[in-house]
């Protein structure tokens, strides 16, 4: 059993209810403690120095569930809420702690992740890691995934929402790709573990089915009493929100996969070089007079090549070389025109 605080949305409020994983016999479910209202910290009491204790309300929680409370475990969970200070002496003590379930020996550890959904082993890895060629995560137990053992399904979103907040805008894609496995749709495509270079329309009808499918898995929800398949769940929602909440600038997109690129064939790259093709052979590349590129806005250099790069995309029948050709041309004029020669 371990104690969480997970935070809820009422209306345009946001409240915070002290939660439990615990075993009902058969899997792991949720259990409420006790509501904090809108600000926890109301419910921690400073006795003077780098004292404290809990509330009254929280101590009659327990005692009314008939629920023996662990102190450390409660300290664990309200210990974002604390004093910086205090937070910071309770974490350095921690830190010489023996590791989290030390009773556990390497097979009791293995039984136990293997019970994890895959969509959060790829999740975690993606966050623990930030690759989107992950391999295979069956067939041996990995420390990161340690978190999540012996946990309800609303406790571990919770432990990889904190996770999550960590992710920059440009990372939101690649981590929901990821996590889905939507580059198992891709096999034989030569970018398929770079989802910016994949048709958008295509991945985004794999991002919904998947959804959609996962929403229907009965293992991704044990535990979860509430849950209607004919519902998208909110745990799967802001997944949703957080697809198409958000736009890459071709820019950036493209900077990607050149970096990869580069990485992934230990190239060293100087991110000052000048572009090694020249205005004119980059605009003879996309089909442009010279001045008219320098009429042109970044927006509408943009919706030229994506016009020009669709039609040349392997996918679509098109010639690889000259789709890379495309690119290079495109990353060296957008370079130009927002950076300067």
């Amino acid at each position: 059993m371990s104690l969480y605080i997970r935070r809820t949305r009422e209306g345009r409020e946001t409240h915070y209810v002290l939660k439990e994983s615990y075993w009902n016999g058969s899997c792991f479910a949720a259990r409420n403690i006790l509501d904090l209202g809108t600000d926890p910290t109301e419910h921690i009491v400073y006795a003077g120095g780098n004292g404290f204790y809990f509330s009254d309300a929280v101590e009659e929680a327990f005692t009314r569930m008939g629920l023996e409370r662990d102190t450390e475990d409660l300290e664990q969970a309200f210990l974002h809420y604390l004093d910086p200070h205090i937070r910071r002496i309770i974490e350095n003590f921690s830190t010489g702690r023996s590791p989290a379930h030390p009773s556990w020996n390497a097979e009791e550890l293995a039984h136990r992740q293997r019970f994890l959904h895959p969509f959060d082993k790829r999740r975690m890895h993606f966050l623990r890691c930030g690759r989107i060629d992950i391999g295979s995560l069956d067939g041996r137990s990995w420390k990161f995934l340690n978190v999540l053992c012996d946990k309800c399904r609303d406790e571990i979103e919770h432990v990889i929402e904190g996770l999550e907040k960590d992710l920059r805008p440009q990372e939101r894609r690649n981590y929901l790709f990821t996590a889905l496995e939507l580059q198992r749709y891709f096999p034989s495509h030569l970018l398929k573990n770079n989802p910016a270079a994949l048709d958008p329309n295509t991945v985004d009808q794999y991002f919904l089915e998947e959804i959609c499918r996962l929403n229907e898995d009965r293992t991704f929800f044990v535990g979860v009493e509430d849950h209607s398949p004919g519902k998208l769940h909110p745990y799967l929602v802001k997944y949703v929100i957080m697809y198409f909440d958000h736009a890459d600038t071709p820019q950036s997109l493209w900077q990607r996969i050149f970096e990869d690129f580069v990485r992934h064939r230990q190239f060293r790259f100087q991110p000052a070089a000048r572009p090694s093709l020249s205005e004119e052979e980059a605009c003879a590349c996309l089909g442009l007079h010279p001045k008219e590129y320098r009429a042109m806005s970044a927006q509408a250099l943009a919706r030229h090549y994506r016009r020009r790069a669709k039609k040349h995309h392997p996918d679509a029948g098109g010639d690889h070389e000259t789709f890379i050709r495309l690119s290079q041309a495109y990353e060296c004029l957008v370079r130009r025109k927002t950076r300067g020669p």
